[in-house]
């Protein structure tokens, strides 16, 4: 989640469609959820940070209230899955947010966004819904990007009732957007990512630092506006304080058991759309582990 002082990302060509909407500024034990867990983790990091191969610290300890789909007797018995922090490295230079790509499925119904939240994603994201109000969901990956423009973007989704589906990943202020849907949803290998907001100022040369720094200390706006948005999907005082605590340079991995343990409000769904239960979730990434 990147703050006001980031420059502007590279802008996407102007899509087909027009609209009047504007875009805003800006450890436990080794369960089978956790084993496949980490490699979601290590992927996930490979396109957030782009750097060296990450180092997955100790997980932290999660809270266990009862999840939304029962589990069979075998995962009950199990210990529960956590969260694990993967480490990166906090950049020298300010980061370039690319524009996420929109296209049109599903014979018009969904709107699948992949990439950045840009500059212009909000406007963007209003100009497909003006041009085709038949859509109803959201498919998304991304890693997120300007915090206010993906605060917009989260009131568009909630202004226009929408569902919102993960397909892959979706950490930062992507969540926001997650969050703020009428349905959340994620595909049962999808991981949500939670860190702290990032100001990039130490990435600004002097005195350019120090006035990031001055600012930042009264963007509390923006943090409070996204927690609110977790509070509302069901996010729990464990979860919030984890995206709290999470530096803005690493990435607190959370898989679909580890969202229902903690509370959260939310469907698993396969690339078809079938609800799917907890014990079917938990067998898929299992499966996935192993290789099949």
């Amino acid at each position: 989640m990147q703050g006001a002082q980031q420059p502007d990302g590279p802008l996407p060509p102007r899509r087909p469609r027009t609209a009047t909407a504007a875009a805003s500024r800006r450890g436990g034990g080794l369960t089978l959820t956790r084993l496949v867990l980490a490699a979601i983790a290590l992927l996930l990091l490979a396109w957030f940070i782009g750097k060296r191969p990450p180092a997955v610290d100790p997980p932290a300890t999660a809270a266990t209230p009862d999840a939304p789909d029962a589990p069979d007797a075998a995962a009950v018995a199990a210990p529960r899955a956590q969260a694990q922090v993967v480490r990166g490295e906090k950049s020298t230079t300010l980061a370039e947010i690319g524009e996420a790509r929109m296209t049109l499925h599903d014979q018009g119904t969904a709107l699948r966004v992949e990439g950045g939240v840009g500059r212009t994603f909000a406007s963007e994201l209003a100009r497909w819904l003006d041009a085709a109000p038949s859509v109803r969901r959201i498919d998304i990956t991304s890693g997120g990007g300007y915090a206010i423009t993906g605060l917009e973007a989260a009131r568009i989704v909630r202004r226009n009732n929408l569902t919102v589906r993960v397909h892959g990943y979706c950490a930062s202020i992507c969540v926001a957007l997650w969050a703020a849907a009428a349905q959340r949803q994620m595909e049962p290998d999808a991981v949500i990512g939670l860190h702290q907001r990032n100001a990039q100022c130490d990435a600004l040369p002097s005195p350019e630092r120090e006035e990031c720094h001055y600012q930042d200390q009264f963007a509390t706006e923006h943090d409070s506006s996204y927690r609110a948005w977790l509070q509302a999907a069901g996010f729990n005082q464990h979860l919030l304080d984890l995206q709290a605590r999470t530096a803005s340079e690493d990435i607190a991995v959370l898989s679909a058991p580890l969202l229902w343990d903690n509370g959260v409000e939310f469907s698993v769904v396969d690339r078809d759309g079938t609800r799917l239960g907890r014990a079917e979730v938990e067998r898929s990434l299992a499966a996935r582990s192993a290789g099949r």
